[in-house]
């Protein structure tokens, strides 16, 4: 860790706050240039800020900063991790994204103002969400990243982007309802058996008094989470509202959606998950609720991917999917299984934000998201083909990309805890969408565009730099995951199993 550890939270969480202020009032000069500049030198100080920090968790060290309402350890770490090195990539592709919008004149200039300025708002909330040690914040953090977000979806003002944000807005913030309840009630339990205010809202206290809760108590408890929670995930039957709103928005807003928010969401299901766990005859239940949903989300997100033709959907159903994936691996537990909750949430937040950002060069090359209207993309813009494949290919599982591994590591965890039948119908579900993604692909790729061709050549390097970094990422934590990653993802196993 370089500098004071206190200094350095503080820090993380200062420059997104103070960042969007700054960019929305120096973009009152309508200097698009200084727009850019600041946004990007903002986006780089937080990833440069959030890593500074990452590092001093890596080998499990646990960290309480402001009257312990923030807490930083290996599992803040890996969330804080995933928004440093995919936000960093998402915004300097969305500086490409947002200039080809103003010049087709899409937006003006105050819309990119309103779109820079509120991603670093939703940064900030999104951090506020994983470093919070006070139950209540947490909650609160994330319901603020649905106030900071809904503007980046409907950002274009048409019809359908207007629908998308206010049913996004609406069912989410339902289902935070259920999730406040919840964590009434959870605290409720806990100042019961603690008998101090404040301790009883931080999951440090909570974890260390689990074993006095009372189990039927938790049981009711966790299920208000699920629904509430699991329906800012994308978790199935609570995931109506991730297809409109992740379609409608402008890519590197449904890249961010994807990519980092979801995350933040199982982030909050994570921290009561490895509270419920220390409670006795509690774990058979976490399970069974954890398979149902999981299972569902797999399923019923690979029989809409069959079926789509419009990419950006094709990719919020696989959104879903990979949701249920990780709620997958967190029933088969164990050490294998947590170890694959952890690397699939990285696996999939990399392998997304590439998705969603190829989809804009998609729609920048063929003006549409039309698949059925797509073709030849490998002639036109080569590189373009590439990524796409590599991100196709990676949500497929198909090795030797990232997602594999994780995804064998579920599997590798449903067998070492006897669950066949979960296995089988798990394996079913990741087989169909395997075809129907691939088969995308292929009529992309390779066949004839049924359309008119918007741009028939290759897009900038400027907007291809950093899905090639993401690429990059991909091929290498699919193949030889970087050590300091492993031992991070180790000390947040050790730290939901209590080892």
């Amino acid at each position: 860790m370089y500098g004071n550890i206190n200094s350095a939270i503080n820090l993380l969480l200062l420059i997104p706050l103070a960042a969007s202020l700054l960019i929305w009032a120096a973009a009152r000069w309508n200097n698009r240039s200084l727009l850019f500049a600041m946004h990007l030198i903002a986006a780089a100080a937080t990833s440069l800020a959030g890593l500074n920090c990452v590092a001093s968790v890596l080998h499990g060290e646990k960290y309480m900063i402001l009257n312990d309402f923030l807490l930083f350890d290996s599992i803040s770490g890996i969330f804080v991790l995933v928004i440093s090195i995919v936000g960093l990539l998402i915004n300097l592709y969305s500086v490409k994204y947002i200039s080809w919008a103003l010049e087709s004149g899409e937006i003006t200039f105050s819309d990119a103002r309103l779109f820079f300025s509120l991603s670093h708002v939703f940064i900030f909330t999104m951090i506020l969400s994983v470093v919070s040690n006070n139950m209540i914040l947490m909650w609160v953090a994330v319901e603020a990243t649905t106030l900071s977000s809904v503007f980046l979806v409907s950002l274009y003002r048409n019809k359908r982007a207007i629908e998308g944000g206010w049913k996004y807005v609406i069912i989410c913030s339902i289902g935070l309802a259920f999730a406040l309840y919840g964590s009434v009630l959870m605290y409720s339990s806990a100042y019961h058996v603690i008998g101090d205010a404040h301790s009883a809202m931080l999951w440090t206290s909570l974890m260390e008094h689990a074993g006095k809760f009372d189990p039927d108590l938790m049981k009711i408890i966790f299920i208000f989470i699920i629904i509430g929670f699991g329906t800012k995930a994308g978790l199935a039957p609570m995931h109506t509202w991730l297809p409109d709103a992740h379609a409608e928005g402008p890519a590197p807003a449904s890249a961010f959606l994807s990519a980092v928010l979801l995350k933040c969401a199982m982030a909050a299901i994570l921290r009561y998950y490895t509270v419920m766990n220390r409670v006795p005859d509690l774990a058979s239940f976490l399970h069974l609720v954890m398979i149902i949903v999981g299972l569902a989300s797999v399923i019923i997100a690979a029989l809409f991917i069959i079926r789509q033709n419009d990419i950006k959907r094709m990719f919020a159903y696989s959104s879903t999917e990979n949701i249920g994936i990780i709620a997958t691996a967190l029933a088969f537990g164990g050490k294998v299984g947590i170890f694959a909750v952890f690397f699939h949430i990285i696996n999939h937040s990399v392998t997304k934000a590439l998705a969603f950002c190829t989809s804009g060069n998609l729609q920048e090359i063929y003006g549409t998201r039309d698949a059925s209207k797509m073709g030849g993309l490998v002639r036109i813009a080569p590189v373009t083909a590439v990524v796409f494949g590599i991100s196709i290919f990676s949500l497929a599982g198909m090795p030797p990309f990232a997602i594999f591994t994780s995804e064998f590591y579920t599997v590798a965890a449903g067998i070492q805890s006897h669950q066949y039948p979960a296995v089988a119908l798990f394996l079913i579900g990741l087989a169909v969408v395997f075809y129907g993604l691939v088969k995308k692909f292929i009529q992309v790729t390779f066949g004839k565009p049924a359309g008119e061709v918007k741009h028939s050549s290759e897009v900038s390097i400027m907007a291809n730099l950093p899905l090639i970094v993401l690429a990059a990422i991909i091929c290498v934590i699919g193949i030889m995951p970087p050590d300091g990653l492993v031992s991070l993802i180790n000390s947040a196993v050790s730290v939901v199993l209590n080892q």
